[in-house]
């Protein structure tokens, strides 16, 4: 790719795809970074399109570029483009992720989606804050908030981000923060009982 063109020659660089690092060690991975960081979602989809029309059988190539379209904007050719996806692949969470993003992008629900197992979602309400509770209790050191919300991630879909995460919390009178930059850093704990003698 030619660093100083934001476009990407799709015909030449087609050839090189093929395998993951090149005889130069760029690897495919890198077209797509660069192309995500200047904000070039057209050329990203069109890459992706070209990857996935090769590679018919490549279930995450066929994801990477349903995820183009959500990055495009294109939510419901989006879920159009992943419903048979799904439906060959129920348990790739991935899919079942980009689905939920594009649903929420148009302002629907998971409800408004036919799934073979309704996937595991979170929100910002007594159960989240519960499972955080239950999480850092028995620690003897607090933890930090990254560290807080990876455990959530594991638990399901997150319909918020560590900042909501955080400022969620602290409306939660169990725990205690030192609140730090970037948010990510900040250290969450329980608040320790007192003892009275």
């Amino acid at each position: 790719m030619d660093i100083d063109n934001k476009n990407i020659d799709l015909s030449n660089r087609s050839k090189e795809l093929d395998d993951n690092i090149e005889d130069d060690g760029y690897e495919d991975w890198e077209d797509d970074y660069e192309l995500i960081s200047k904000g070039d979602y057209e050329g990203l989809k069109k890459l992706r399109q070209m990857i996935a029309k090769n590679n018919p059988e490549d279930i995450d190539a066929q994801w990477r570029l349903g995820e183009a379209y959500i990055l495009c904007k294109e939510h419901e050719k989006a879920i159009d483009f992943f419903e048979p996806l799904y439906r060959a692949n129920p348990d790739f969470e991935d899919i079942e992720y980009s689905i939920l993003d594009a649903l929420f992008a148009l302002g629907k629900s998971e409800r408004d989606f036919k799934w073979v197992t309704v996937p595991v979602i979170l929100r910002l309400d007594k159960k989240t804050s519960d499972f955080c509770y239950d999480y850092l209790k028995g620690k003897r050191k607090a933890r930090e908030l990254d560290d807080v919300f990876c455990q959530l991630l594991v638990e399901g879909y997150l319909t918020f981000d560590e900042e909501e995460l955080l400022n969620h919390l602290t409306k939660d009178g169990r725990f205690e923060f030192q609140i730090d930059t970037p948010i990510q850093s900040s250290l969450v704990s329980v608040k320790k009982r007192k003892i009275n003698r």
